[in-house]
């Protein structure tokens, strides 16, 4: 196919292909990790269905003008003919998925970088399914790359217009009883041995956008061992600050699934040559699934 790739033909080698999201989905493959089924709409497809966005010269920090100037821009993204090669390679490659409910996820080429992570610049959307949806989805993560939020990032990490363009991860929807985020190293002290984990039931879009305040654990390095707990707060309360614990840590998950999460988390690690990372998890059906690693761009050096 010209412009889908498996996830499992993708590595960090495709980044200008697949961006970071889809690269980094076939790293975790190669890791022997345990991720959700799915394929890639390349950049190529951007390119082929998008003509050169022309961004008029603002200046970024005029949220009006940018938002009226990237507001059309997204309509007309929102509203492009897909030609019939592109839509054709997409329908037969969910076919053969089976046609689940999918996560439509968008993969900048300038995203999940080591000096500048991009995270939650573009858009998500989960639990879509129907072809059409499926459609839907992927022009909406085309122009969320023109969101004014994104423009005004990628300005001012010094990223031009022409740099970029968007790939799109179709993905089969994990189990997610629980889903949260690890830190391999802890990015609020900067102390190599310990991990955070932050925890919450259900699907952790909430979470990762810093919608909801999450179960927290501190644990050590390599072994996992749960050094600190502060657990979420109930409807109508503060956090609590970390609790000690002696005992096995409540919440969301047990000390035995904190340590093999961190198990996992710290092979992952490795395989990215040690840097440290950031990645996205869920559990259910008694399994963790792997749904995105990048390293941590907040730590001193």
């Amino acid at each position: 196919m010209k412009y889908i790739r498996l996830l499992q033909e993708l590595s960090r080698e495709d980044l200008s292909l697949a961006g970071g999201k889809g690269a980094n989905l076939g790293e975790l493959m190669l890791a022997e990790m345990k991720v959700p089924q799915g394929f890639v709409l390349t950049v190529e497809g951007y390119r082929h269905c998008i003509t050169q966005v022309r961004l008029p010269k603002i200046k970024v920090h005029d949220l009006p003008t940018l938002e009226d100037v990237t507001s059309k821009i997204q309509m007309e993204i929102e509203n492009v003919y897909l030609p019939d090669e592109v839509t054709r390679e997409v329908l037969e490659a969910y076919r053969r998925m089976g046609s689940p409910k999918v996560a439509v996820r968008s993969s900048a080429t300038a995203e999940d970088l080591p000096s500048a992570s991009f995270a939650g610049q573009q858009e998500t959307y989960l639990n879509i399914q129907e072809e059409s949806a499926v459609l839907d989805a992927i022009k909406k993560c085309w122009a969320s790359l023109w969101a004014p939020r994104a423009v005004q990032y990628r300005s001012l990490q010094g990223f031009g217009e022409s740099e970029v363009a968007l790939a799109v991860v179709i993905q089969e929807m994990a189990p997610h009883e629980v889903s949260g985020v690890v830190f391999t190293v802890n990015p609020l002290s900067n102390d190599s041995s310990e991990l955070i984990i932050n925890a919450a039931h259900g699907v952790g879009e909430a979470l990762v956008q810093g919608e909801i305040v999450p179960d927290q654990w501190l644990a050590r390095r390599p072994d996992g061992a749960v050094l600190k707990f502060s657990p979420a707060p109930k409807k109508g309360q503060t956090p609590s600050p970390y609790i000690n614990t002696q005992r096995p840590a409540r919440g969301c998950l047990t000390s035995h699934q904190v340590r093999e999460l961190v198990c996992l988390c710290l092979r992952i690690e490795e395989h990215f040559n040690g840097v440290p990372q950031d990645i996205e998890w869920s559990y259910g059906l008694g399994e963790f699934y792997l749904l995105q690693s990048r390293p941590i761009t907040t730590l001193k050096t």
